[in-house]
């Protein structure tokens, strides 16, 4: 597993200085996950990272991904802001597709990763309880041959 920076769980503040505060766009924390290939990463903005919940958006740019597919110690809803996104499960095949002003939930310890097939960009509305990642962080890669599944494609693609 990889290592997370230190303020995953502790950005706008550490858990012992709890308190409400306005998040402006100027105060989230930009980042690309994964670092390693640019080619398949995201962009991402942190709103919230606390050790109780996470919540940031993240951009596909068209024809993107993330690699490795992810994982998480809690349940995550993802709320499509912009554009479509199709998330598949390595581990059993599973294929959704959501669009704008629709959403995706992905339950605690599934596996998954997001496409962009469209395009357009597409911002993805993310939120993770309790965290992120365990104390054993992110995922290096995914332990196994990756399932993949025949998707169907409906009328109004």
């Amino acid at each position: 597993m990889a290592t997370v920076p230190s303020y995953f769980g502790n950005f706008p503040f550490p858990p012992d200085q709890k308190r409400p505060v306005v998040i402006t766009k100027q105060m989230m924390k930009l980042f690309v996950y994964p670092l390693g290939d640019l080619r398949n990463s995201d962009l991402n903005w942190i709103i919230a990272s606390t050790d109780k919940l996470y919540t940031g958006i993240y951009q596909l740019p068209p024809g993107g991904t993330f690699d490795p597919p992810d994982i998480h110690g809690g349940d995550e809803p993802y709320y499509i802001l912009k554009g479509t996104v199709t998330v598949a499960n390595p581990e059993t095949g599973q294929v959704v597709t959501a669009r704008e002003g629709e959403a995706i939930h992905i339950p605690k310890g599934a596996w998954h990763k997001a496409y962009n097939f469209g395009p357009e960009a597409a911002r993805i509305l993310v939120m993770i309880a309790p965290k992120i990642w365990d104390e054993s962080g992110a995922p290096d890669s995914f332990p196994g041959e990756m399932k993949l599944y025949k998707h169907g494609i409906t009328e109004d693609c």
